[in-house]
């Protein structure tokens, strides 16, 4: 009996590293594109669903909703290869909301050496996205701070992104955040 749980929980453990080691890396404007609304759709919010489809750039570590106390919000994580700068590396994959919504999205890069602060309005130009810029002006390089953008996609709706980041020691931290309304974007202090 033993045998045959170790044997399941190793099975296990090797198919979860064989999708992590499957899954496509993706430019970071693609995948901000992939995470915005699509301009036909009437809702304004994602759902819980959306990212889980087959040939999602995400693997999700979690089926179901986590509730975060310290939040007050509920979590699904998930990883993504993204290339930077065109170094493919992995970012954690947050989405948060309510029970019913997802509100955010946050691609989190923590403590890599291997991209340094990169300049976001630049890549997302690149990729296609128009950049508006809204708070937190900062002359980069810098050790830390924040940039907040509108973003407008070709059949997208509006969407809003705040880039955080932080350098310690030579190693480096990013956060994206995407967001699906404004508001969100105003209320982010400025580093």
């Amino acid at each position: 009996m033993f045998k045959n749980i170790l044997f399941v929980f190793s099975l296990f453990l090797f198919c979860n590293n064989q999708q992590v080691v499957a899954q496509k890396a993706v430019e970071l404007a693609d995948i901000v594109t992939y995470f915005t609304l699509d301009a036909s759709d009437v809702a304004t919010i994602q759902s819980w669903d959306f990212g889980t489809e087959a040939g999602s750039p995400v693997t999700w570590s979690d089926a179901q909703l986590q509730w975060d106390e310290t939040s007050s919000t509920y979590l699904k994580h998930g990883t993504a290869q993204i290339t930077v700068e065109g170094v493919p590396t992995t970012f954690s994959v947050i989405l948060s909301g309510t029970k019913i919504i997802v509100n955010r999205v946050q691609l989190n890069l923590s403590k890599s050496p291997a991209v340094p602060v990169f300049e976001m309005e630049r890549i997302l130009n690149a990729g296609g996205i128009k950049t508006v810029y809204q708070k937190c002006e900062n002359v980069m390089p810098k050790s830390f701070g924040t940039l907040a953008y509108s973003l407008f996609i070709p059949n997208k709706k509006e969407a809003w992104v705040a880039y955080i980041w932080q350098c310690l020691k030579g190693e480096c931290s990013a956060n994206i955040n995407i967001y699906y309304e404004k508001d969100k974007v105003e209320k982010l202090p400025c580093y």
